[in-house]
């Protein structure tokens, strides 16, 4: 049993560090914490159920869209609502995607109702057998397809002009200014990557759980796992992520039941009294 319970962590482990890696980039990028991405996972899903059930799409269009609308969500966000604020307020941004969370969750609720949505699967196939463990097609899925995306990412970042781009913004935004890199534009890049990310955790949570107005939630979960691997450590997100599945996943075996959602927090907890940068964080000094 226990080694099915970590093959179960791993896959929501995989959702986390997806959706982790979002909200890191964001925060690396233009220094903004963003409380709608996970609503901006939920509106991304409802549109991927509308383009599958309801268009009767097929599965790679249907995902094609559903990244589509996502990164140009991301962007419309960031030119209409975030650039005005970025350099003026950050308590502003903090509020205005507070807001916007709010917003998503109205819009979704009006469109589609608050109902609880079963979403189709996207990995179909006969349950594995290794021995006496049974692992979905589900599972593997959403493993295989979580590591081609921080692969894919990896490469994009340390491989690539824009992704060099967005290393140096995140690294010094007034140095990477004065090599000729527009800000405005690194900005709008990382807002559609963040939103496509959201759109994938959304994919892959969806037919694991369910689709639903609530769904956004995950967007603490997120917060908490970047905090463990590291605030800001895009690589550390993805462990705080698996860390966090696979423990959410296991400790109950051992634990009482009211007492299994206070993991997340007490995981932090104790992360930060051992190390209080988070796993892959460092220590920064600054002048005053």
């Amino acid at each position: 049993m226990i080694y099915s319970l970590l093959i179960e962590g791993i896959t929501v482990g995989s959702i986390y560090a997806i959706a982790a890696i979002g909200f890191v980039m964001l925060f690396r990028s233009t220094g903004s914490i963003n409380f709608a991405h996970g609503d901006t996972m939920m509106l991304s899903t409802f549109v991927a159920y509308a383009l599958l059930v309801q268009f009767r799409l097929p599965l790679i269009i249907a995902i094609f869209g559903t990244l589509l609308f996502a990164g140009l969500l991301g962007i419309i966000v960031e030119k209409v609502i975030i650039k005005p604020l970025i350099d003026k307020s950050h308590s502003g941004v903090i509020i205005a995607t507070l807001g916007l969370a709010f917003i998503f969750q109205g819009v979704a609720g009006i469109i589609w109702s608050d109902k609880v949505y079963p979403f189709p699967k996207i990995f179909e196939g006969d349950l594995i057998y290794i021995k006496d463990i049974a692992i979905a097609p589900q599972s593997i899925g959403i493993v295989i397809s979580s590591v081609i995306i921080i692969a894919l990412l990896y490469f994009f970042l340390n491989h690539t002009k824009i992704g060099t781009g967005l290393r140096a913004v995140t690294q010094n935004k007034e140095a990477a200014a004065l090599m000729g890199i527009k800000l405005s534009g690194m900005y709008s890049i990382s807002w559609a990557i963040a939103g496509a990310l959201a759109a994938i955790a959304g994919l892959l949570l969806a037919p694991t759980l369910f689709l639903s107005t609530g769904m956004g939630s995950i967007t603490f979960t997120a917060i908490i796992a970047s905090i463990i691997g590291g605030f800001g450590n895009i690589f550390g997100a993805v462990i705080g992520g698996y860390l966090l599945g696979i423990l959410q996943t296991v400790l109950p075996l051992y634990i009482p039941t009211e007492l299994q959602s206070l993991i997340p927090f007490v995981l932090l907890m104790l992360v930060l009294f051992i190390k209080p940068t988070g796993i892959l964080g460092k220590r920064t000094i600054k002048k005053v």
